[in-house]
């Protein structure tokens, strides 16, 4: 199984699994053409892929998806709540593309948005050849949003964003997880410092936003004082305004020394362009940095 960071922040989120001629995408942030160029150097193509998990209908996780499925038929796979709430953004897109297209010939063609679409409930699981997918309900402020859990070949990954607060469902899985990738958002200093709207950064720091370093932090405790140190562990999803890599691994590890964790490696996945690949035939416990921040 491998796993690979295409972007992971604001302005697009989107994760590769690949195992045994299996091409799976875990959201869909970024433009369909970003994306088949990101799949090409990772080896395969938009008319590969298996399915697009999607964990909830923000426009920076679903960019792309309904675009995808149009015109290659790829499969959507979410829960009920978050299929119907992202029908209704791409919806929108296609009506705006038939404008465009009767402005362009004179003539309004009828809008077709037909979606491949298949419901995982919220703790669901989903086989695809050899892999295994799995949802966790999280708390944010989606229709329903949820996390996944993914396991081929006797090892798991674990794909933990967008939420605002832990909470007691995700704590199995991540014990058990060789990769997890963990939402590390903003600095709380620096959210509060900064010039966004007052509602904006008390929606960030609710319990339905996003995590702080600090909460990543407590996560990341947790998991280690119960299930040791043999796991791969990449901070993801920053804000590109009030965190930046350094500052959240420094942040991080100041929290784990504090706990008496010394040493423990960690990684950031980029926001806008590929940066991390996890492969675990090659190494159980070891992320490859692509690009240096």
């Amino acid at each position: 199984m491998k796993v690979t960071s295409l972007s992971s922040g604001s302005s697009g989120n989107c994760y590769l699994i690949q195992h045994e001629g299996i091409n799976v995408l875990v959201d869909s942030g970024l433009t369909a053409a970003a994306i088949q160029k990101h799949l090409f150097t990772c080896g395969t193509s938009i008319q590969e892929l298996s399915a697009i998990f999607l964990t909830h209908d923000h426009s920076d996780h679903l960019r792309s998806a309904g675009t995808i499925s149009r015109r290659w038929g790829i499969p959507i796979i979410a829960s009920e709540k978050t299929l119907k709430a992202s029908k209704y953004r791409w919806d929108k897109e296609v009506r705006l593309e038939a404008l465009r297209e009767a402005q362009r010939t004179g003539a309004l063609a009828e809008p077709r948005g037909y979606y491949n679409t298949e419901v995982l409930p919220v703790g669901g699981v989903k086989s695809i050849g050899g892999l295994e997918i799995s949802s966790v309900p999280v708390s944010h402020d989606a229709a329903e949003t949820v996390c996944y859990t993914f396991r081929a070949g006797g090892q798991q990954g674990m794909i933990l964003t967008d939420l605002g607060c832990a909470t007691e469902p995700i704590f199995e899985p991540l014990y058990h997880s060789d990769l997890i990738i963990l939402e590390a958002n903003h600095d709380l200093s620096r959210l509060y410092k900064s010039a966004r709207p007052q509602f904006l950064k008390a929606r960030i720091a609710s319990d339905h936003g996003h995590l702080s370093n600090e909460q990543s932090a407590q996560i990341l405790c947790r998991v280690i004082e119960w299930s040791g140190t043999s796991h791969t562990v990449w901070l993801a999803h920053l804000s590109e305004e009030n965190n930046d890599p350094k500052n959240a691994v420094k942040n991080i590890t100041t929290c784990l020394e504090n706990r008496s964790i010394f040493k423990f490696p960690l990684k950031v996945a980029l926001r806008d362009k590929p940066s991390l690949s996890w492969n675990a035939q090659d190494s159980l416990f070891q992320a490859q940095m692509l690009f240096d921040f």
